[in-house]
């Protein structure tokens, strides 16, 4: 007898073809590995136990891609909250730092980065499904539950920030 839920063959097929954006959106929030495996895997755990809610098959990449951004949100927010309980976070950033030899362009990477971190939540978060994550303005907006237009519009104001502070 098999338990209730989704068809074990359509949940299946749709976790395979779904489980590299969802892993790609868990590590652009968490950027590190084994967190965004962790939040992958709790994502699609969600995802089996919410599938028969699901109207429509064609909507689950969204819908799963919007949850795993969810998810490791709440990983991040819990992970700050251990590492200050913990002192942690002097190793943290210690760990961050690059060395004053390093070429041009790395150091430049990391000027970007750190410029894309201050950026307020609604603005680094379409930078990083856009700019690093690669997808498209429509699945973005799908993932975040806002127009394609915010999107846009968000994203230019990213990036002229960007290049405003990193020009300097």
């Amino acid at each position: 007898m098999q338990e209730p839920g989704p068809e074990n063959g359509d949940f299946e097929g749709l976790m395979r073809e779904s489980y590299r954006l969802v892993y790609q959106v868990a590590y652009s929030v968490l950027q590190n590995a084994a967190d965004a495996e962790e939040v992958a895997q709790d994502t699609f755990l969600t995802a089996y136990t919410r599938f028969d809610s699901l109207r429509d098959a064609d909507k689950f990449r969204p819908w799963v891609a919007r949850a795993s951004w969810r998810l490791a949100l709440n990983h991040r927010r819990g992970a700050k909250r251990a590492m200050g309980r913990d002192g942690a976070w002097v190793a943290s950033q210690a760990a961050s730092e690059t060395p004053e030899t390093q070429a041009s362009e790395r150091e430049f990477e990391v000027r970007l980065r750190a410029q894309v971190e201050l950026l307020p939540e609604k603005l680094k978060v379409v930078v990083l499904l856009i700019g690093v994550e690669e997808m498209d303005v429509r699945t973005a907006a799908g993932i975040l539950g806002i127009p394609e237009g915010t999107v846009r519009s968000r994203l230019h104001m990213a990036r002229r920030r960007l290049l405003r502070e990193v020009a300097r």
